[in-house]
């Protein structure tokens, strides 16, 4: 393999390099072994005078509460043993790619053009085709999950309306809908939504139910309420609505609650 340097050309056999670079390699790893033995070494060390220190003044408790600064000694030494393992790993990784990328130099000045140009595009289709088939694959999961949560939320989403028309109808016709009745629903929904809720529905539901005991907080609970259901219309698949549309549907002078 030639290497052209600013206008001289540089000869350097393939097999050089990966020798140069493998030795390089090794040695490097040889360190690396003994800044981990040492680090370990260490680690026991401390490990074995924490011990002894603890048979003369009978400490007990956690060995980092016992002992801070060998703790901290200990934890440097695992640091030291993560970072070497990382450097190598990554410096082996640089190889492997320098390597691959020396034998794809050496074949391509091998070939002709027209195979380069013919090897090149396939590489990039099938790269195409995997990323845009992973890709596929993502969007289709996704869906499929989005389809089964909406299923498994329809009906208690559904049963919550019907909760706050049931409210709403109590209040034309008194005792068409009981506290017991309402309270037995309540706990319904909340073991549903317990399993099925999607995370936004169930914070704005819990906080429903601690705002739910102030009764100065009567018009602020009726929007928290609308909120939970834009959440739901959300799980499902639908649009938000404008502020106040859904509450418009159970409550008559909504645009002066909105003015306040």
């Amino acid at each position: 393999m030639c290497i052209v340097y600013r206008g001289s050309v540089i000869i350097y056999p393939i097999s050089f390099m990966e020798e140069r670079e493998n030795k390089k390699l090794g040695t490097i790893l040889n360190y690396a072994i003994i800044v981990c033995i040492a680090a370990i070494l260490i680690m026991m060390i401390c490990g074995i005078v924490g011990k002894f220190l603890d048979k003369k003044t009978n400490r007990i408790g956690e060995f980092s509460e016992r002992h801070p600064r060998l703790n901290m000694v200990i934890a440097l030494a695992l640091v030291v043993i993560m970072g070497t393992a990382g450097y190598v790993s990554i410096y082996y990784i640089v190889c492997k790619v320098k390597e691959i990328i020396h034998w794809i130099a050496d074949m391509a000045s091998k070939m002709d053009a027209v195979v380069i140009v013919a090897l090149i595009t396939g590489t990039v289709s099938i790269i195409g085709v995997i990323i845009s088939s992973i890709v596929a694959k993502i969007i289709d999961y996704k869906k499929s999950r989005q389809e089964y949560l909406a299923k498994k939320r329809e009906i208690p989403y559904g049963e919550f309306v019907e909760m706050i028309y049931k409210v709403q109808g109590n209040i034309k016709s008194e005792g068409s809908y009981t506290e017991k009745m309402m309270m037995d629903d309540l706990s319904k929904f909340s073991k549903q939504i317990t399993l099925w809720g999607s995370s936004r529905v169930v914070n704005k539901w819990v906080k429903f139910r601690e705002e739910g005991a102030n009764p100065n907080a009567k018009s602020d609970n009726l929007f928290l309420m609308e909120d939970i259901m834009n959440e739901m219309r959300k799980d499902l698949g639908m649009k938000k609505v404008k502020k106040g549309n859904l509450l418009a549907f159970f409550v008559n002078d909504i645009k002066s609650i909105l003015k306040k």
